[in-house]
């Protein structure tokens, strides 16, 4: 095991990490926004964009900011792999001390970073930025408080605010990549290593151009990511669910058959049968696809597919780490 050796401040190099997708309107403002940030708080940093797959103009205003400004530096994959993925692109190249992840649509003003770096100064290594969801749709609210309840009774110690808006120290991404978790949800993983974990209230704006790309079913996916990836917890309820149910079919056999010995009641027939075959395929199928998700993890694993495939890098010579 590698020793954890905290970096200099005095030599501080940030990095930030933005995935992209199909934000042509958000990326020169956003660009503005973080330049000004940045320039108060280090003379060494560099802003990694990972285009992951966009379709509309956002590659060509890339490669603008790119001819104009040699600290911004591009990776463009070859399709969309997912906001998690991307990130993990630009954690291959990152050459900074300081590391930090933020979304391309302003949501998370760049005007934040500041507050998250004090809370690091305090002696943390990986800080999030929280912020409530007032502005988000009803279905993601209520997500997200579900999210929160399950994440309270896995891990306690994990933050239950999680955001995309992050900063972490080097060492911390590093041992995330020598992991090589095959799970794209990256906040999973990072919370168990055990690193030192704060959150800090931040501000959350209305997203300034464009429309959000996590419909209900992303959320799902990302849902399902999120707790496969902490526990075996849903494989331990699917065999609860069998035996429980297995007990009640038992208890029902009995008091069907005391009744029609002792009193001579006979035993309902077609209204019975039908909700038993109801309950027990649906309980079934449950703990089918409970299992189905685990077993197509292992084939991810098995398979060691890449978590992403790049096209193209721009004003980038160099990677820290392969995919």
């Amino acid at each position: 095991m590698r020793a954890v050796i905290p970096i200099r401040e005095s030599n501080r190099v940030f990095t930030v990490i933005i995935p992209v997708f199909n934000e042509e309107g958000n990326i020169k403002i956003l660009h503005e926004r973080l330049t000004k940030v940045l320039l108060n708080m280090a003379s060494s940093y560099e802003i990694i964009f990972v285009d992951d797959g966009s379709t509309d103009n956002t590659y060509d205003l890339l490669k603008d900011l790119c001819q104009n400004d040699d600290r911004v530096k591009v990776v463009r994959l070859t399709r969309n792999f997912g906001q998690h993925a991307a990130v993990l692109a630009g954690f291959n190249v990152a050459r900074g001390s300081v590391i930090i992840t933020i979304d391309a649509d302003l949501q998370n003003p760049p005007e934040e970073i500041p507050r998250l770096l004090n809370k690091m100064d305090e002696g943390y290594e990986v800080v999030f930025g929280i912020f409530k969801r007032e502005h988000e749709p009803f279905y993601r609210r209520i997500g997200s408080a579900f999210t929160k309840w399950v994440l309270s009774r896995l891990l306690p110690s994990l933050p239950t605010n999680l955001s995309g808006f992050r900063i972490l120290r080097s060492f911390v991404v590093d041992e995330l990549k020598a992991l090589g978790e095959r799970s794209m949800f990256i906040d999973g993983p990072l919370c168990w290593m055990g690193f030192k974990i704060a959150t800090v209230d931040v501000k959350r704006d209305k997203r300034l151009a464009g429309k959000s790309k996590y419909n209900l079913f992303k959320l799902i996916n990302y849902w399902l990511d999120l707790v496969i990836s902490l526990t075996n917890l849903p494989l331990k309820i699917a065999m609860l669910s069998g035996i429980i149910l297995g007990l009640v079919g038992l208890l029902l056999a009995f008091i069907y058959l005391v009744g029609y010995l002792l009193k001579g009641y006979p035993v309902q027939g077609f209204a019975t049968t039908v909700i038993f075959i109801t309950v027990f395929s649906g309980v079934q199928l449950f703990c089918l696809g409970i299992i189905g998700e685990y077993i197509g993890r292992i084939n991810l694993e098995v398979r060691n597919k890449p978590k992403y495939i790049v096209r193209e890098l721009l004003n980038i010579h160099y990677t820290n780490h392969v995919k």
